[in-house]
């Protein structure tokens, strides 16, 4: 519900969802147009169907592949419907404790500012540099990777943002290649 929708307006209708559909054999039992309907006015209705067919496949048509519930391992979930390399790493990290990166927007502009100020997201070669980065900087253990995660996560969020890279706050800024040029962490 998060992808490209604020939290703010992601709220009520999380509640309402997860009350209709309080697990995946539930949304799997449900008639697509019940799903819309849960999700209607939240727009992006491709999410829902994805969501809708994801739960179908893990409860019913490959429920001995995977015993009802979302794989711990990042390529697994990469293969049902709508799961990319971000939900795939996100999931695997923060409900699993896995070792998995996970690159939005946010953590994008962390790596990019801190590592290789060179770099532009957007440029998809770019933007495969800043995943390789992403993969090589993780914590080796699952929980410590869930941290990880979220501490970049929230660091572009709240710190270092899109409009202000708000510097003087900055928790790892002694070592930020943006802050200080000289700074050569050898990822570029």
């Amino acid at each position: 519900m998060l992808q490209q929708t604020q939290v703010s307006r992601v709220l009520d209708f999380y509640e309402r969802f997860i009350a209709r559909f309080p697990d995946l054999g539930a949304l799997a039992s449900a008639r697509e147009s019940q799903v819309l309907a849960q999700w209607r006015g939240l727009g992006y209705y491709a999410r829902a169907r994805n969501l809708h067919k994801l739960a179908r496949r893990v409860v019913r048509e490959e429920a001995a592949v995977y015993d009802g519930a979302l794989p711990a391992d990042p390529a697994a979930l990469r293969a049902l419907p709508g799961v990319g390399a971000y939900t795939a790493g996100a999931v695997a990290s923060f409900a699993y404790e896995r070792r998995a990166a996970l690159v939005d927007t946010n953590v994008a502009r962390v790596l990019q500012r801190y590592f290789a100020p060179r770099l532009h997201p957007k440029r998809a070669r770019d933007l495969t540099r800043l995943w390789e980065i992403a993969e090589g900087i993780l914590p080796r253990t699952g929980r410590a990777v869930w941290v990880h995660n979220q501490a970049l996560m929230e660091l572009g969020a709240l710190v270092c943002t899109a409009r202000v890279a708000h510097c003087e706050r900055c928790p790892v800024r002694r070592g930020c290649a943006s802050a200080h040029p000289d700074t050569d962490h050898g990822l570029r």
